[in-house]
């Protein structure tokens, strides 16, 4: 399908958009684009890392758990949550977070 290794592929297939979840206003502006306010940013955030203790609570519970990274992303657009399992030698986000200069960003690993 195209994926260069697994964490790529999991990353893409395991996420879906808060936004969808949530009771925050997503506006359509004149050409089609979304606008989400920045307080609904903000409480969508919030949101991911609620949904993160989730899944890390999940995979504690698997008979042999693994090292996971969940990844929430927030703009004026869109808000996505995503987790894939932490390999070496396979990094799918920039841990620069920084360079995401029109998003908000967090990215928590945990580790059995």
């Amino acid at each position: 399908m195209g994926w260069q290794d697994l964490t790529g592929y999991e990353g893409n297939v395991n996420a879906f958009h808060l936004e969808d979840y949530a009771p925050v206003h997503v506006a359509i502006l004149d050409g089609g684009q979304p606008q989400i306010r920045y307080e609904d940013q903000v409480m969508l955030l919030r949101l991911g890392l609620v949904v993160a203790d989730s899944v890390f609570g999940l995979i504690r519970a698997l008979p042999e758990p693994v090292p996971v990274r969940c990844v929430i992303n927030a703009n004026e657009t869109a808000a996505t949550f995503r987790f894939h399992q932490i390999r070496s030698g396979e990094d799918w986000v920039n841990l620069e977070l920084d360079r995401y200069r029109a998003d908000m960003v967090a990215v928590i690993d945990r580790h059995p």
